[in-house]
């Protein structure tokens, strides 16, 4: 009849949307039956099971995680990944994201053996509170073995900072998607600062911390899970000496557990909240690298390299230093360098103290001193490296011809003071530094130069130049290395120490590593005036002990360089005579 075809094909079309509705549904109700964390609940919330099975300290109950996390209704998937349904540990496992233990050799520990415990502090080091410990003559030592502990942000291959990882946990739908995506194009999360330096001479001078040896170019975007090899073949060319591509990779991967991850700053195991603790603001111990070490954030880079410190004490190298006068006060760093326009992780490096001084900051602002920083006369004794020298050693217990002997520890009696970029009088650590088995021959700078013209860091260099005449590691590459310091603040200093023709400032320093020598200690005078900055009387107090293997000019070539460690320029404050 007329039109029973065409209602014959409505019939099916109906059945088509109908089926693939179904298949939809059905799809889509799979995967919302396998986003779940069931099968973990089940399993780690059984605590004889976890006992039976070794994993005692992996008991825990969903109330319990969501007490700690302070998020209702999280699940293990959320942040560790993994099948969430699989009856087996092996298939629950998979793919799931766990702390790393990183060994001496670069590789990643396995936890039951090199960390059998719940991941809380322990002893009464705060600087290495969170690291895994052994007992020797009633004291707890971190375990000798364990370099590192990373968090699951982290690459297993590259132990950098992995966005994909981040936006799979932290930045999946409807969690934190806009920070971790701001994060990632920030300063911090990209790692700008250290990937700009490609080479030893390129785009500026040698830094302390040495180039980026094989990291992708400075591009504000966040890849630390990949290597990238145009650096290595620029470096290559200014050495006299083979360095392969693995030791490259080797540094980088050490390289990169200093720089920071999501977790890094907002997770924080205590004994009071627990093991999935997160901070929303974070506070200055996250900051200190959580209680992991000196070479995990700003351990590293403020009370070692740049020797000054805010906590103070155990974080202080050495430690006991005094710390900054607003911890007492209870203002954590993030109060003082907040968040930029840029969102997480933007955070502001230059602090001002105008924010709470206001009156004091307006007398200044008026009277003789209106070009002087508050750092430059409330900054005391400085800590951390008083040399670096770069040589042949070993690193991820391979040989590299760049083992970075930094560890010449001690104490400044009181920074130099000179002129920033924009001729504001700061605060500063000179450090002599150099790096062996240079192969091209370099000038002197001629004048102090900022990394950084435009006032982004206020950390000056002068590169001395290149010298030979050692018994090897020829030729040596030396600057001086000038780093500027804001912390810890406090009394000022007296303006006797300024005021003078001079100013003078001595540093008394122990080498303690644990290539090259036994430890010995040692000295140096640094003197700034209109003549100069000059650090010269570089001498050992105690005698060096060589090492098997080793050779002085490996880690103290400044036994044979003499002195050299000069820069040109007027450093002379003004002076009423009477």
């Amino acid at each position: 009849r007329l039109g029973t075809l065409s209602e014959r094909f409505k019939l099916l079309w109906l059945l088509v949307f109908i089926i693939i509705g179904i298949m939809l549904l059905s799809v889509a109700g799979y995967y919302r039956w396998k986003d779940s964390s069931a099968g973990c609940v089940k399993c780690h919330s059984d605590k004889k099971r976890m006992k039976e099975l070794g994993y005692p300290y992996f008991y825990m109950t969903q109330k319990q995680v969501e007490s700690e996390t302070l998020h209702v209704g999280i699940q293990c998937r959320d942040c560790h990944l993994g099948d969430g349904r699989a009856d087996t540990p092996e298939k629950a496992h998979k793919g799931m994201l766990k702390m790393l233990i990183v060994g001496e050799d670069g590789s990643i520990l396995p936890r039951k053996e090199f960390y059998p415990a719940p991941l809380l502090p322990t002893g009464k080091d705060k600087l290495h509170a969170l690291l895994p410990k052994e007992e020797w003559e009633g004291k707890l030592y971190p375990t000798y073995e364990v370099r590192n502990i990373l968090y699951h942000d982290r690459n297993p291959k590259t132990l950098g900072y992995d966005p994909k990882i981040a936006k799979k946990t932290c930045g999946k739908s409807g969690c934190h998607s806009e920070e971790v995506e701001q994060f990632s194009h920030s300063i911090m999360g990209s790692n700008y600062r250290q990937r700009t330096m490609r080479t030893w001479l390129k785009p500026y001078g040698p830094h302390n911390c040495g180039p980026s040896f094989a990291d992708t170019p400075p591009d504000k975007v966040a890849d630390g899970d990949v290597f990238d090899k145009r650096n290595y073949e620029e470096i290559v060319k200014e050495m006299n000496v083979p360095f392969t591509l693995r030791q490259a990779v080797d540094k980088q991967r050490f390289c990169n557990v200093c720089h920071a991850g999501c977790l890094d700053c907002h997770y924080l195991p205590d004994r009071k909240r627990g093991v999935h603790r997160f901070l929303k603001k974070p506070n200055s111990v996250s900051c200190s690298g959580g209680g992991r070490g000196s070479s995990i954030c700003h351990p590293g880079a403020l009370e070692r390299r740049r020797g000054d410190t805010y906590l103070g004490g155990d974080f202080s190298e050495p430690p006991g230093l005094k710390p900054d006068v607003h911890v007492k006060e209870k203002i954590e760093c993030i109060d003082c360098h907040y968040q930029g326009e840029g969102g997480m992780g933007d955070q502001k490096r230059k602090a001002t103290c105008q924010d709470c001084h206001v009156e004091i900051e307006d007398a200044l602002s008026k009277s003789e001193h209106k070009d002087v920083t508050c750092s430059a006369c409330h900054t005391g004794s400085v800590g951390g490296y008083q040399l670096t020298h770069w040589g042949p050693g070993i690193i991820a217990t391979r040989h590299n011809p760049f083992k970075k002997y930094s560890l010449y520890y001690g104490v400044l009696d009181l920074p130099i003071i000179m002129k920033d970029q924009k001729g504001k009088w700061m605060a500063v650590k000179p450090m002599p530094h150099s790096l062996g088995n240079f192969k091209i021959h370099v000038k002197p700078s001629g004048e102090i130069k900022f990394r950084w013209p435009k006032g982004e860091t206020k950390d000056p260099y002068y590169i001395i130049g290149t010298f030979g005449g050692l018994p090897s590691n020829n030729l040596q590459l030396a600057w001086m290395e000038i780093q500027h310091v804001s912390h810890s603040l406090g009394k000022a200093r007296g303006c006797e120490t300024c005021h003078r023709e001079k100013q003078v400032s001595k540093s008394r320093w122990r080498f303690f590593d644990n290539y090259g020598a036994y430890p010995f200690r040692g000295r140096y005078t640094v003197e700034a005036g209109k003549d100069g900055m000059h650090v010269f009387g570089i001498e050992n107090t105690t005698p060096i002990k060589l090492m098997k293997g080793y050779k002085l000019e490996d880690f103290a070539p400044w036994k044979f360089l003499g002195d050299i460690w000069y820069v040109p320029g007027d450093f002379s404050i003004k002076t009423d005579k009477e």
